[in-house]
């Protein structure tokens, strides 16, 4: 028999891995065929991310070294594959997934690999089984590789499949039986599909290799789903590009509800939602956040600016329609996050900050994520002609590792490509950009100072963007204080791409990599008495009543969660939490001064950083969890 190994070497966090299911598929749909199982056998599936040294162990006189490939696995994959061919010269090294395309040739910098598979890698992979089993080993005849031979390259036709025939599950076949019992210590993550495709075009992305949505039966779903149950699965990622497009995916996602309360898992369904927010969205955000099975409900934007949006072919929604969702979520005290992506060809720095502060004006108070904009090889964007047009820059950048284990010293590096400077936005308002989206998250969206903005928002009419505006300017003209050495590093960072993308890493929040925001955040928790002291002068430069100031300066400082919090309690002149209740909602109140007692019991205290950085920042931090108030569960007010 002639041995298959399959690797797939995924980032960790902590003891979390993810069973390697881009290979798993690929093993699950040739080996249902007879002439491939009469052939060759799966040896290995390797998922960890180990020395090369210690995996070029694992493989043991292989016939074929299957890789999957993307942003976080190429050099790797490289370095693994040069060793493999030196050992075993006679072996097939096939090399396909995300990170494998078209539009680039990478095949000088892979003399070590014989073939490359573009797209999806189900039925080619299956044929170069099929064809390496031959004696002429023709190729020619398998869609969508490249392939070398008699030293020359060869490129096939092209081919999108239309259907998912016979795609079997990984884990329903048993290929990953093994791994879950030699791994007693993992705690394993998955991904599941309930379709494939994406009907739009966004220029950013590299999903969209299909614009058909293709559907998995709805009966292999639910049995994967009850598969990750029965093995303790925590966290689900579905992979589909639009969960909730589909009337169906409402019946899925109450199918992993009815799961979790009989079997106590998955604990998290984690998944991208369809682009424009629909009713079954809602009902699947209200479902999974009232069930505690996801953080947030995803409205992603990207951009507001109409210019940007068209270079990237995306539509938004309208900004008035947005506000109406928000308003929905909002009255159903579902958590929300909108998604943004800086960098994109059209945007300016003016247009970028206003964007920002527009949604939080239409009402988008609990959460934003702003991503760095990478340039991945099967998008739009990964083609020469695209980035020429619109003067788009981009740096190689070492891998940022964000929200997982940061890498050792001796580790390969990893790289990705991040734009840095288009024709309408230098490389200098790229910095100012994201120094002021690091301060509108950490003191807006995460809560440090969000209420004191909305208060003078209502109440003197100033905008979040003069007042956010504002509170940089007065950060890098305090010289000499914690938090202009804080934000000033940020600054130096991000005109040092040494140390890779955009990111924030300390070890008192454990070995992983974070957003700035929440690096900021953090650090300025965790030096909470003095940032209330340096902060104070720039509270007292608006026009408030004394007796209300002194008053709501306490309210903003309460609201923090920070660790060694159980029971905690403050009594205020004026009724704060039902002003700010009505605040973000049509029904505004006026502050009124009513004598109250607010009352938090914290579930699950937390005593240190590592731990609150884990449960609170990374796990509920979308769903508001730094501020005590938000969960009315454990809230009393007296009055």
């Amino acid at each position: 028999m002639k041995k298959v190994y399959f690797i797939q070497p995924n980032l960790s966090y902590g003891k979390a891995y993810y069973y390697p299911y881009a290979t798993g598929c690929l093993a699950a749909y040739a080996w249902q065929f007879e002439n491939i199982r009469n052939e060759y056998e799966v040896s290995k599936f390797i998922f960890k991310r180990e020395p090369i040294d210690k995996t070029l162990d694992q493989i043991k006189d292989p016939s074929v070294v299957a890789f999957s490939c993307y942003t976080w696995t190429f050099e790797y994959n490289k370095k693994l594959a040069e060793a493999v061919r030196k050992k075993y010269p006679d072996c097939l090294i096939i090399f396909g997934g995300h990170g494998i395309s078209e539009n680039v040739d990478v095949f000088p910098e892979l003399p070590f690999v014989d073939v490359l598979i573009y797209g999806e890698g189900e039925r080619p992979f299956k044929s170069l089984l099929e064809k390496f089993s031959t004696e002429d080993k023709d190729y020619s005849d398998i869609p969508n590789i490249s392939y070398k031979k008699s030293g020359r390259i060869y490129r096939t036709s092209k081919k999108n499949y239309s259907d998912l025939e016979n795609y079997l599950s990984p884990y329903l076949e048993g290929f990953f039986d093994d791994i879950f019992l030699e791994n007693p210590n993992v705690e394993f993550c998955a991904v599941i599909e309930t379709n494939r495709g994406c009907p739009y075009s966004c220029a950013y992305c590299d999903w969209c290799y299909t614009t058909d949505i293709r559907q998995f039966p709805l009966e292999k779903v639910q049995n994967e789903i009850i598969w990750c149950s029965k093995h303790k699965v925590e966290y689900i990622f579905c992979a589909d590009s639009n969960f909730g497009i589909l009337k169906r995916d409402l019946d899925i996602a109450r199918f992993v509800v009815e799961i979790k309360k009989q079997n106590g898992y998955p604990h998290i369904f984690n998944n991208c939602f369809a682009k424009n927010s629909n009713d079954i969205v809602f009902e699947i955000s209200k479902l999974f956040y009232e069930n505690k099975v996801n953080k947030a409900a995803t409205l992603a934007y990207q951009t507001v600016c109409d210019v940007a949006l068209k270079n990237v072919n995306r539509k938004n929604f309208t900004m008035e329609a947005f506000s109406d969702l928000v308003e929905k979520y909002n009255a159903n005290n579902i958590p929300t996050y909108t998604e943004m992506i800086l960098g994109l060809p059209g945007e300016t720095y003016d247009s970028f900050c206003e964007g920002l502060c527009k949604l939080i004006e239409a009402g988008q108070q609990s959460a934003l994520t702003v991503y760095y904009c990478q340039v991945y090889p099967n998008s739009l964007m990964g083609k020469k002609e695209y980035r020429d047009k619109y003067g788009i820059r981009t740096a190689r950048v070492p891998l940022n590792y964000l929200h997982s284990t940061m890498p050792q010293k001796e580790d390969i590096v990893e790289y990705t490509d991040i734009i840095v400077e288009t024709k309408d936005m230098p490389f200098s308002d790229m910095i100012k950009s994201i120094l002021f989206c690091t301060c509108l998250q950490c003191f807006h969206h995460i809560g440090l100072l969000k209420y004191f903005a909305i208060y003078v928002r209502k109440e003197l009419d100033i905008s979040y963007l003069q007042f956010y505006k504002s509170l940089i300017d007065f950060i890098f003209e305090a010289d000499g204080t914690f938090l202009y050495s804080l934000f000033n590093s940020i600054r130096d960072e991000c005109n040092d791409f040494s140390n890779g993308e955009w990111s924030y890493y300390n070890e008192k929040y454990g070995e992983i990599g974070w957003f700035l925001e929440e690096g900021v955040f953090m650090e300025i928790a965790s030096n909470y008495e003095v940032f209330w002291k340096e902060i104070k002068p720039f509270l007292m430069g608006f026009d408030i009543d004394n007796d209300i100031f002194e008053q709501l300066v306490k309210y903003q400082k309460f609201v923090i969660r920070l660790p060694g919090q159980e029971n905690i309690s403050a009594d205020f002149e004026y009724d704060f939490y039902d002003y700010f209740y009505h605040a973000v909602l049509p029904s505004y109140k006026s502050l009124e001064k009513r004598r109250n007692i607010i009352k938090v019991s914290i579930p699950d205290p937390i005593y240190n950083w590592k731990d609150y950085a884990r449960k609170v920042m990374l796990f509920a931090k979308r769903r508001g969890d730094t501020v005590i108030i938000n969960d009315k569960n454990n809230l009393r007010i007296d009055y």
